[in-house]
């Protein structure tokens, strides 16, 4: 399976921090062993084969669907710091953030796409997935069908402000890809507008200030039956546009149930 099937749904898992992670040499020691992720919310719970000769063997299950597996080679190394697994291989190579790790368990990090993904292990004595902690989540078929007007009324104009003009142009990530503009119409008025794709359509409402920080509503669909049961398809979420000392930067924040996340964009020259 893909890394990109890994990380669907992961983003809903909590967030570990830790003050202050153990030497290379130390996880070097503590990793190598058999490591089963504890299953998201998709089925997906694969197992991680950490060698000490540096190879790492991914075997790819899915709980909600048993007969897709497949296992996959790459090599891994420790950052100094030990705070960070490099993992590379012909086909890609990603960054794995160790948030903790004791002899029993482990969580690790990922920033995919600009949301922060975490797994959760359990140390095991065989390649075997954890499909009995797998709980199926109830399917809201509400979610799972065609858009339709009701499902969000899009109202994308922005409030008039002082400081309007700080918020205009197109807004992109570290990685240049762009997020969302702040436009104006025919008259004059400023809205929020982002083009649609291929596959995916959006749309906003809920314009306000809030002091010089703007919150509203974001909303994205599709209109293609095959990506109705992504999670992606009618997806709704509170996010904040806020200004940065920094000219031609802002911090745009959105929440995923109750778990924040925060990015700096920068105004495309």
């Amino acid at each position: 399976m893909s890394l990109a099937g890994l990380l669907l749904g992961a983003c809903s898992n909590q967030a570990v921090q830790q003050e202050q992670a153990p030497s290379a040499a130390e996880n070097d020691q503590r990793l190598v062993g058999i490591w089963a992720m504890l299953p998201l919310r998709n089925g997906i719970a694969n197992v991680a084969e950490y060698r000490a000769d540096g190879k790492v063997l991914l075997h790819s299950f899915n709980c909600a669907e048993p007969d897709k597996r497949g296992i996959e080679e790459s090599d891994y190394r420790f950052s100094e710091n030990g705070r960070t697994i490099h993992v590379s291989s012909p086909q890609r190579a990603f960054d794995l953030q160790v948030l903790d790790l004791q002899p029993n368990s482990m969580k690790l990090g990922m920033q995919v796409a600009g949301f922060e993904l975490n797994f959760s292990y359990l140390k095991r004595n065989e390649v075997a997935p954890l499909c009995a902690l797998y709980v199926e989540p109830q399917v809201d078929e509400s979610k799972q069908s065609a858009f339709k007007a009701s499902d969000f009324v899009a109202a994308p104009y922005i409030p008039a402000h002082a400081d309007i003009e700080r918020y205009m142009g197109r807004w992109v990530n570290e990685k240049e890809e762009l997020q969302f503009e702040v436009i104006k119409d025919s008259s004059g008025r400023a809205k929020l507008h982002h083009a649609s794709d291929k596959n995916w359509h959006y749309l906003f409402n809920d314009m306000n200030w809030q002091g010089d920080e703007l919150h509203y509503q974001s909303f994205a669909y599709s209109d293609q039956p095959r990506l109705f049961s992504h999670p992606f398809h009618k997806s709704q979420h509170r996010s904040i546009l806020s200004p940065q000392a920094e000219a031609g930067k802002i911090r745009y924040s959105f929440f995923i149930g109750q778990k924040r996340f925060d990015y700096i964009l920068m105004r495309e020259q």
